[in-house]
């Protein structure tokens, strides 16, 4: 009995490790997190003088994610695709302001959704821990409702409902619980193209405005993912 309890602790003590299991399959996750919108909203009079403004606004998010991981047969690097959906309470309110001028309107600005779709690059750091990145392109609303124009502008106040898109991207870091259950965060930049909310090719009651409304995204978030 001694000598078959040497042998099995020497094989215990001799034998290499198990080996982790792959991450692999269909993950879904729950995002809570931060939004920091950087609000640029560009104005030109119709005397041609332009004003520029850009207000920072931040805001709780929450969304959800969908996706696949796929970590490549005896290697540590992991690729896959994930489409994401968040909303947030992001909201900015400003004067229309040319230089040298005074306040020639209002408009406030609300972005409530954001939809994504993105490929995932990453490499396993322990059996556990996953640094990765993504890339990939992004659609967000927006609300910008004009109040108060001046200068016979027609309509004085109008709501307008953009979509707007471009790329995206960021990284972050993955931790696994279990084989089922991972936890981490995530840091992602999104930068649409500029929109012109309201016609700028004919005058508006007799006058001609420029509005430009570009704005950029920084959110960070925490995730809790299950892999199935």
């Amino acid at each position: 009995m001694r000598n078959f309890n040497k042998i099995i602790l020497t094989i215990c003590v001799f034998a290499p490790p198990l080996a982790a299991d792959p991450v692999r399959g269909l993950f879904a996750s729950l995002n809570l997190g931060g939004r920091f919108t950087f609000q640029n909203h560009d104005y030109t009079n119709p005397g041609g003088k332009e004003g520029k403004e850009t207000k920072v606004n931040t805001a709780p998010s929450f969304g959800i994610s969908l996706g696949v991981l796929n970590q490549i047969e005896k290697t540590k690097v992991v690729v896959g695709g994930e489409v994401s959906v968040s909303r947030n309470q992001s909201k900015a309110n400003y004067n229309l302001q040319a230089e040298g001028s005074g306040t020639e309107g209002r408009v406030s600005i609300t972005n409530p959704y954001t939809l994504g779709v993105y490929g995932i690059a990453g490499m396993m750091m322990t059996p556990k821990l996953m640094f990765y990145a993504k890339a990939g392109y992004a659609w967000t609303t927006n609300q910008l409702k004009y109040t108060n124009l001046n200068n016979n502008e027609n309509p004085s106040s109008k709501t307008y409902k953009k979509t707007m898109s471009g790329l995206s991207g960021g990284g972050g870091i993955n931790f696994l619980l279990t084989n089922k259950f991972m936890v981490g965060g995530e840091y992602l930049y999104h930068a649409p193209k500029e929109i012109t909310p309201r016609n700028n090719d004919s005058p508006q009651g007799g006058q001609k405005r420029k509005f430009v409304y570009h704005p950029t995204v920084h959110a960070v978030s925490l995730k809790l993912s299950i892999l199935f």
